[in-house]
Parts: structure tokens; sequence; C-alpha cells
């Protein structure tokens, strides 16, 4: 299996849905649909892997861009030259309407990841034949990213500002810690449909090891970490086009600027100018009268600029936490510095959970973590009452039963 995603610019939804029953007489059948029953054909199965990895890739975007603007990294402000939508001020100050359409369309592609990962793993019951290479590569997909999506859920999506979790097919709410076995389960088969010690599974148990460490299972962490991408491993990346863009660049940077970064960022850099190999960002000028100088992410500076999932640095900075928690402080930092090195920075002389808290914020900037940091290190930047995560929106709670 290739360690990049192919993303498709081509609307993919097609491919898990039916063609249309009826047409008016007279008019030939459209070359744009395909019925279910074709689907279901040793031929079509690129097809419907490239299905599930074009929607994670529309949805992690979303997830890491709307997170870091809930967390303190980054924050919307009208003064920015084209900052203008009321649902991005609404996620900013944790007053987040059920009816906010920028977290509507996320929360449905998070349930259509779902999907899609899961029918995908439906219909390889029903196809018969195909290379066996891409029958595992199909059912590894399938369980991967059924998993991502879960994972989705627990750590970006809530029932109440905050209880983590989501919805299933209009069933119950599930809390996140079900949510996360549910993650667990699937990306733990995943395993069993690649070879052992490959990058697939490297990455895999990188991801595992992220979700115990958001759980507090540092021993489980430990074990999938030290499986895990090591040094030198490409990073997982979410692939983008001209067509179908990164959202960091569309919504907070060259493409238009509304989230900008918090300040702290520009103080690492002048604290330590090495740390711009990693905390990436530009100035832009605001419109207001003296103009304030503000900062945006300069890491995607093109539409299909990648946007990483997770790193080996990442994964060394999982065994980092679990070291010091485990009272070694200098195999944390042996591993914090390994980080530092990878992007020329000096090393430091000593680390404790406070240092590597930060150092988190830096090698993780623009990924999606800062906030499941911030709820799970207890350093909350919002008053009570508001949004710690994405609401489930208005239109699942009012089409869904089992959570009104």
């Amino acid at each position: 299996m290739n360690r990049f995603q192919t993303f498709l610019t081509t609307l993919l939804v097609a491919g898990f849905l039916a063609g249309c029953d009826s047409f008016v007489e007279d008019i030939g059948t459209p070359i744009d649909t395909i019925s279910d029953d074709q689907l279901n054909d040793a031929s079509q199965i690129p097809f419907l892997i490239n299905g599930v990895l074009t929607r994670f890739a529309s949805t992690y975007d979303q997830a890491a861009l709307l997170s870091d603007g809930l967390s303190d990294a980054f924050f919307f402000d009208q003064r920015v030259p084209n900052a203008t939508f009321p649902t991005y001020q609404q996620i900013d100050i944790g007053q987040i309407d059920l009816d906010n359409n920028s977290v509507d369309a996320f929360y449905g592609d998070i349930g259509e990841l779902r999907l899609f990962a899961d029918t995908l793993l439906t219909r390889m019951d029903n196809i018969e034949g195909g290379d066996q290479a891409l029958r595992d590569r199909a059912m590894y997909t399938a369980y991967f990213y059924g998993g991502v999506a879960r994972y989705f859920f627990a750590v970006y999506v809530g029932l109440n500002p905050t209880e983590g979790g989501g919805v299933i097919n209009a069933g119950p709410f599930i809390p996140a810690n079900q949510m996360f076995a549910q993650a667990l389960e699937r990306l733990n088969k995943a395993l069993d449909f690649v070879e052992a010690g490959s990058y697939e599974a490297r990455l895999t148990n990188a991801t595992i090891a992220r979700i115990h460490l958001y759980q507090g299972n540092f021993a489980q962490a430990r074990t999938f970490a030290e499986k895990g991408l090591q040094a030198g491993d490409d990073p997982f990346v979410a692939l983008y086009s001209e067509q179908a863009s990164n959202l960091w660049y569309v919504q907070a940077g060259v493409g238009r600027t509304q989230w900008v970064a918090d300040f702290r960022f520009k103080q690492y850099v002048d604290e330590n100018p090495q740390e711009a190999a990693r905390v990436k960002i530009e100035v832009i000028i605001g419109n207001d009268d003296p103009p304030t100088t503000f900062y945006r992410q300069a890491r995607y500076p093109e539409r299909a600029t990648p946007l990483p999932f997770i790193t080996w640095q990442e994964n060394e900075l999982i065994l980092a936490e679990v070291d010091l928690r485990d009272g070694n402080a200098a195999g944390a930092l042996g591993r914090v510095n390994a980080v530092r090195a990878s992007h020329g920075i000096d090393p430091m002389a000593a680390v404790d959970l406070d240092a590597l808290i930060v150092e988190r914020d830096k090698e993780l900037f623009t990924q999606g973590a800062r906030v499941i940091d911030e709820r799970r290190f207890g350093r909350w930047h919002l008053g009570g009452g508001t949004w710690q995560y994405l609401p489930i929106t208005e239109r699942e709670r009012n089409a869904n039963p089992n959570i009104n």
C-alpha cells in the first residue's frame, strides 16, 4: 500500500449511492451515475478505496482548522482583512450555535467518512475475486479509516460543552470513551491486513498509541508507540489539489485569512529563530487604524500543500510524555531533542511536563492537537460553560429522536 493517499478531485460520493431508479422515457442512461450492483465488482475496488481517502482529506482539514480555532492556538478577528464569517467567531469564543453551518459541514463529513469506510467493509463481503493484495488494501482502508472517523467523533465533537462523543446511524449518543473503544477495535483489526513492521503497520500503531495517550492509558501508549513511526519515516498526510484545496490555505492562509495564529507563536520564533523551521508564520497587516500586525500560518502556502495527520516526531513526543510520567526524564529529554534536531533546532538542557506541552504546541502547530491537549492537561483558556468540543449539530438533533 502506498504511504500517501491518492486524492481524487472528482466527486466520489456517487460511489456509495445507487443510481436513479427511473428517468423520463426516451432519455438515455446518464453517463455520470453507476448502479449499486455495478459497484459490487472487483474492478471497482480502487474506486471505492479512493472514495474513502477523498473524504478523509476533506474531513481532516476541517477538523484541524476548526479545532485549532476553538483552542488557544488560532483566533478570529475582524480587523484581519477578509475575516467575515460569524460562524468562525462563534467557534473562537466557544459560544457555538447548534445551527453553525461551519460545524454542520464538518459534522456531515465525519459521518460520511465513517459511512464510506464501513460501506467499503460491507461491500468487500459481496465482492468476489480480485487480486489478494488489492483486497487486503481495501480491508485495511475500511478498518483504518473507520477507526479514524470514530476517533474524530471522540476528540472533536460533543453532545454538551464538556462531553465528547458522537452518533452513528441516527442511534443514541456514544460517549468519547466508547467511541475511542470502537476506534481502537477497528485500528487493531486493520493490522491484520498489513505486513508486521511495514510502514502501514507503524502508522497504525502510532495512531493507536495516540488514542491511548489521550485516554490516559500510558502503558498501552508506550506498547504501541514503540512499534509506531520511526525517525526517517515519511509523515502520513492528507493530500489536496488545485480543485480540492487544503482548508488552511483557503481560510487561514494566502488564499484567505480568517484565522490568525496566537501571538505566542511569534514569541517562540523571536526567542529562538531556529523555531521558524516548524512554527511557520508570516505577517498580515490588519485593516484597523493604526494597523495591527497579525501572524498567519505559512505552513500551507499552496492549495495542494499536504496536511500531516501523524508523524514520527509526534510518536517520539508520545514516548517522551510516557517517559516523564514514568519518572524517566533523561529518556524523555533524548526523545525531545531528537525531534528538535530533525528541524535543526538546538537541544534543550532539561525537560519536564510543562516544557513538553510547549514542545507539542510547536511541533503539532496546525494539526488539530491543541484543543485536545488543553482539555487533558486542564488548561482550558475560555470561561465556564463554553464549548470545548464542536457541538453535534441541530440537523442531527432534529432528525435523531435518540438524542432529543
